[in-house]
């Protein structure tokens, strides 16, 4: 099994590309994370999305292969930009 990890560090300094890239694939989801939950400030927001969608590069063209090998893309956002990993 493969997993990937991303971790962006502050949900406001996030890269819109980076943003647009991973809602692309599936692992990130706009409008879904809130600063605070229950009266209760939120640290990080943890998204999931499991492909089996994989692919190929030829003469510097990339194709999706269906029916690969699972990968499992984990995506931490954390809330505030706090510079530490």
């Amino acid at each position: 099994k493969i997993v990937v990890c991303v971790v962006s560090d502050g949900r406001a300094k996030i890269n819109p590309r980076t943003r647009a890239l991973l809602a692309g694939m599936g692992v990130y989801q706009e409008g879904i994370a809130k600063q605070q939950v229950n009266n209760k400030d939120v640290t990080a927001h943890i998204y999931e999305y499991t492909s089996q969608v994989g692919m190929t590069i030829k003469n510097d063209v990339v194709s999706l292969v269906p029916k690969q090998q699972p990968v499992q893309m984990l995506f931490c956002l954390k809330e505030k930009n706090q510079k530490k990993i």
